[in-house]
Order: structure tokens, then C-alpha cells, then sequence
């Protein structure tokens, strides 16, 4: 499977113990430096020239080694780009640990939740609108039916996570009336867009990062427009 691709090696004549004793260590430090190096060089040119327009023979050369070493530690151009993707997701499933803490923990009232989403939601603008990210979300979309299993992995695990620790949180927050009633995966879905949607699409299509000023000013308006549906009110009504 292409999302579980490990490490390929060749095997030197001789079995398994020849091929110990003649193969550095995964956790070799030339190794370790070697394999960021490649995934560093192959990351920037997949982002810029996309999958197809970039080789392994230009992935050695931007990283500064030869391509059997390339070739030694990753012996398909797809498990590199799997690599990579994967690289990507774990750094969003850390997002969406550290947002469900964030939402989950203790003392969070309806005088205090306003602040914390405003600084979630400016936090999550800038993450999703980063260059890096929009560069590989328009990157899979463009391999998409190339790499089917690759694109939905990345969905289901990169903003779906962070879609599913919002409704997490958003559900804790109404069950301590510090938001009101609500279908918490689709609040957290309506958040999620308020904050980002617009500023993202133009990104993707366009391909030109926003102006900073323009996501703060975007998530500080729709956290504003989230809260005016979804915000705790007293018994009469109003807004607490």
C-alpha cells in the first residue's frame, strides 16, 4: 500500500546477516541526516513542479547526494510522496491533539470561551492558509485520481481530524453552557469554514498566500459570526 511504505533497502548477495552487517542502521545518524536531507529537497520540488515533473535523478541533485542513494533508501518515487504526505498529517493530527486539549480542559465558561476562540481560530487561519499546506492540498488535488487512497488518507486524517476535535470540544463547551445547543460535527464544520473557507479557496485556485492582516481579520469575523449563533444565552435570550 502506497500510504504504508516503508524504508526499501537492496539486499547484497549473501542473506539477511551479509545485508545487516553491509547496511547502516535506520537510526544511523548519516541515515537519519541523509533521509531528511532527500525528503527536504524532494518536498520542495514536488510542491513547486508537482508529481510528475519531478525526477528522482532532480530529487539527488537538489539534495546533494547521489541517486542510487536516493534510489537505497526509497526505491519508488511514490514512496517517497507518500513520505512526505505522511510528514504532512502528522503535523495536523498534533493540531487536532493539542486543539481537543485545548477545548476539552477544565474552567472553560461563557465568559472566558470567546478569548479562546478567537486565539483557536486565529491559530487554525494561519495554519491551513500556510504556503507549505496550500501547496500540497493543490498538489493532491491534482493527483487525486493518481493517487486516490493518498488524497482521501490525507482528508480523513489531516482536516477531518481537526474537524472531529472541534465537534469534541464544541461538545464539551455546550455541555458546560459555555456555547449553546448544537450538532457539534456540523458547528465545528461551520467554524472551520467561517474562519478559513474563503481565504483557502481563493489560495488553492489562485495559488497566492493571503496577506496576514486578511486571515486575522477573516477568523476574528467569523469566530464573531460563529458566536453570534452558537454563543451561551441566559434564560431570557440574550447573549451571556
Amino acid at each position: 500500500m502506497l500510504m504504508s511504505a516503508h524504508l526499501a533497502r537492496k539486499t547484497p548477495p549473501g542473506g539477511p546477516e551479509r545485508a545487516a552487517a553491509a547496511s547502516p542502521r535506520a537510526d544511523d545518524p548519516r541515515v537519519v541526516r541523509t533521509r531528511a536531507a532527500v525528503v527536504k529537497a524532494a518536498t520542495k520540488l514536488f510542491l513547486r513542479h508537482g508529481y510528475a515533473g519531478t525526477t528522482m535523478e532532480a530529487i539527488a541533485a537538489e539534495a546533494g547526494v547521489s541517486k542510487r542513494t536516493v534510489y537505497n533508501n526509497y526505491l519508488e518515487k511514490d514512496a517517497l510522496f507518500a513520505e512526505i504526505v505522511a510528514g504532512m498529517i502528522t503535523l495536523a493530527e498534533d493540531f487536532a491533539r493539542e486543539l481537543r486539549a485545548e477545548l476539552t480542559q477544565g474552567g472553560i465558561t461563557a465568559a472566558t470561551v470567546t478569548d479562546l476562540l478567537h486565539a483557536i481560530g486565529r491559530r487554525l487561519a494561519l495554519a491551513v492558509v500556510n504556503p507549505e499546506v496550500v501547496a500540497l492540498r493543490r498538489l493532491l488535488m491534482g493527483e487525486a485520481r493518481t493517487f486516490p487512497d493518498l488524497a482521501r488518507g490525507y482528508y480523513d486524517r489531516a482536516p477531518g481530524q481537526v474537524i472531529d476535535a472541534l465537534a469534541a470540544g464544541f461538545r464539551h463547551l455546550a455541555d458546560v453552557d459555555a456555547l449553546g445547543a448544537m450538532d457539534a460535527h456540523r458547528a465545528a464544520e461551520q467554524f472551520a469554514y467561517l474562519v478559513t473557507g474563503a481565504l483557502l479557496d481563493r489560495a488553492v485556485l489562485v495559488g497566492a498566500p493571503p496577506p496576514e492582516r486578511d486571515v486575522i481579520a477573516c477568523a476574528r469575523e467569523g469566530v464573531e459570526t460563529f458566536l453570534a449563533r452558537y454563543g451561551a444565552r441566559a434564560k431570557d435570550g440574550t447573549a451571556m
